[in-house]
């Protein structure tokens, strides 16, 4: 079966001498996992470029029920994206999140379509803000969770599912607040503040969904040091 698909790129891994093995949630179909053939081969017209984690893409997918690994057969950039993949900060936010998103859609096998709406349009405004980026994975992983079936509607109940002090009361209101306010917001956050947030918002995860921390952390945390 030929179908036509959104879909976000979330990593990819070689696969032979010149094929790729890419991870990408589909507005269509969920989550899976595709091969592209022979992109890496010198004749390829197309560059790697396109399956940048974040990278959002138009597809065009082979699929067949009985085999496990689908194809892709056409894509092409659906919005090109300007600043992601160039800007040291927003590489590696991307880097970041994209990990943290291939975990939690393990589980997403079928269409989840305010869930893709959510990502693609985080995707599309991180790429074009230009304040508020060391803010944008907080911001992103605290309103992530309003699609997953267990939203955090408030500072308190993020602690309360965790085994982390409640923070002084200027952390707590700056949490209120980038639960509610728009990316780009700019905030009054020094390195510290924006760790402890970080690790309370990955043990609720955990909590929750049972993840381990992403490998990324220590690269966000070195570069935003």
């Amino acid at each position: 079966m030929i179908v036509k698909s959104k879909g976000i790129v979330l990593n990819y891994i070689k696969y032979g001498d010149t094929s790729i093995i890419t991870r990408i949630f589909t507005e269509e179909h969920g989550y899976d996992s595709y091969i592209v053939n022979s992109i890496r081969s010198q004749k390829s017209g197309k560059s790697m470029g396109y399956f940048q984690p974040f990278s959002i893409l138009d597809l065009v997918l082979y699929l067949k029920e009985s085999r496990n690994l689908q194809r892709i057969s056409e894509f092409k950039s659906h919005i090109p994206l300007h600043s992601i993949h160039q800007d040291l900060y927003k590489s590696t936010i991307t880097l970041f999140l994209s990990e943290i998103f291939s975990k939690l859609l393990q589980s997403e096998q079928s269409p989840n379509p305010s869930l893709y709406a959510f990502a693609e349009a985080s995707i599309h405004t991180f790429d074009q803000i230009r304040q508020g980026v060391a803010n944008f994975h907080i911001q992103f992983l605290l309103k992530l969770t309003s699609y997953l079936g267990f939203e955090i509607e408030n500072a308190e109940y993020l602690f309360s599912s965790t085994d982390k002090l409640m923070p002084a009361e200027d952390g707590h209101h700056l949490l209120q607040k980038m639960l509610k306010d728009p990316y780009g917001s700019t905030y009054n956050l020094n390195r510290s503040m924006r760790g402890e947030m970080i690790n309370v918002i990955l043990s609720f995860y955990e909590h929750h969904l049972h993840i381990s921390k992403p490998k990324s952390l220590k690269v966000i945390k070195s570069i935003f040091d």
